[in-house]
């Protein structure tokens, strides 16, 4: 009983360290993305680093900044908001 037991718990932890692995290099992938803001004349520039460079803040119906899809050559929505600063 010990050894199934010790088993099952080691086997959680190996899952739980993996999702964690797997979790943060998603969101360090998206990081390094570069994000694009839509200026009113329709064109797309970089926006820079978030708080620095730029400050987003939440909008229903607004998109804040987006990223470039080199599949398509299109650009999609990365954040949803509006541009309250951008240097």
């Amino acid at each position: 009983m010990k050894k199934v037991k010790f088993s099952l718990m080691a086997l959680a932890v190996l899952v739980a360290a993996g999702s964690a692995v797997a979790t943060n290099m998603q969101t360090k992938s998206e990081r390094a993305e570069k994000k694009y803001y839509r200026a009113s004349n329709g064109q797309f520039y970089e926006a820079g680093v978030k708080d620095y460079d730029y400050i987003c803040e939440w909008a229903h119906f607004g998109v804040c900044t987006y990223t470039f899809d080199s599949a398509t050559g299109t650009y999609r929505e990365s954040e949803s908001g509006r541009i309250l600063f951008l240097r």
